[in-house]
């Protein structure tokens, strides 16, 4: 009887870990259907929007959901994406004298946080379309999250065979010679238990806070931005730069540009298979536009690097430093609608320049 006491216990002990772990099963499963009311399409995170391919992340084809309160401009966005995994409508086959763009960039051009008409893209189309009226002026909206030139330049590879544009647009920033920072948000689990929303929940968060150990490191600079002692202390800007060395200051840094100047030389050579030109708008950090200090070494380190390989190339720095606008970023980066309303007004040009045909827009509303 003693030695069947314990195996009695252990038993006991057993029961109630699975009886628990059932509950919990069950408690996820009855939440997660009811997710507080939500409308189906309702997502709490842009990271819904990706899915992992063997060639990185892409944004995920055939999406039409609302991100709700999205963390960037805290509004409710609803974003949609075609079969190619582009955000906006599904592209036509290429009309006899269709002026066709495709943009290249990350999430400051993607715009996930913005509505779709309030992105560049969009506003620069409007702007061509109202100069050019005999023509179709048609530009699609190929940004991505997290990623660099090199990454920008593989996608250009699986798009332009099918979308065969006049032109293609990189949207250059700052970050871009790092290319993707991969971000697990989940982790493979055995076949026997991808049954189980507990499982897939467990391994989800523990992936992401691993993930979140080895690159937070990368964020440190967030807290002396927030500071904007950089403002007017030429001293607390370049201490800035250097702490976002594994950011937006890897611009600063030499060993950054061998891979952007790569990616461009891939997409100067798919240029030449295709029959499209290649342009190059470089868009800058926001400490730039608003510190007293005048730093532009990165934009003239990208416009040398494009005049030497003869690509059209704007910069977006000095238009929005002239603006003297208080919202033109919703954080370091990623523009509000006016700020892209500005961007799109300077595209005009470059597109102009890149196609080598007089493009007089105006701006629209």
């Amino acid at each position: 009887m003693k030695a069947a006491r314990p195996l009695a216990i252990s038993a006991l002990v057993v029961l109630g870990a699975v009886a628990a772990l059932g509950l919990s099963e069950i408690g996820l499963r009855i939440f997660e259907a009811t997710s507080f009311g939500a409308p189906k399409g309702t997502v709490a995170s842009p990271k819904a929007l990706h899915q992992q391919t063997a060639n990185g992340k892409r944004i995920t084809p055939n999406l039409d959901i609302v991100i709700h309160r999205h963390p960037t401009s805290l509004r409710d966005i609803r974003v949609r994406t075609n079969s190619l995994g582009l955000r906006g409508p599904e592209v036509p086959p290429h009309v006899p004298g269709e002026l066709r763009i495709l943009v290249l960039g990350d999430s400051i051009t993607f715009g996930d946080y913005v509505d779709e008409d309030e992105t560049y893209p969009v506003a620069l189309e409007r702007r061509l379309q109202a100069a050019l009226p005999a023509r179709t002026v048609r530009v699609i909206n190929a940004g991505g999250p997290n990623v660099g030139t090199q990454d920008e330049a593989a996608l250009l590879g699986e798009l332009a065979p099918a979308i065969r544009p006049d032109l293609v647009l990189v949207g250059f920033y700052l970050n871009d010679g790092l290319g993707q920072v991969p971000y697990p948000d989940r982790i493979e689990i055995p076949s026997w238990l991808k049954w189980s929303r507990l499982a897939q929940r467990v391994t989800t968060e523990w992936a992401r806070d691993r993930q979140r150990a080895r690159v937070g490191t990368h964020y440190v600079w967030v807290y002396d931005f927030v500071s904007r002692k950089w403002v007017t202390d030429q001293i607390a800007y370049d201490h800035l730069v250097a702490m976002a060395k594994d950011d937006w200051g890897a611009a600063w840094r030499e060993e950054s540009w061998a891979p952007v100047e790569e990616g461009l030389r891939q997409m100067l050579a798919l240029g030449q298979r295709y029959g499209f030109r290649l342009a190059v708008a470089a868009f800058p950090v926001s400490i730039q536009v608003e510190s007293l200090h005048g730093d532009d070494y990165p934009q003239r380190r990208i416009r040398a690097l494009a005049g030497s390989l003869q690509i059209a190339f704007a910069d977006m720095l000095p238009a929005l430093r002239a603006a003297h606008q208080p919202h033109l970023f919703y954080d370091q980066c990623h523009l509000t609608p006016a700020g892209n309303a500005i961007v799109a007004d300077q595209l005009v040009g470059l597109v102009e320049h890149a196609v080598g045909a007089p493009v007089s827009a105006t701006a629209s509303p």
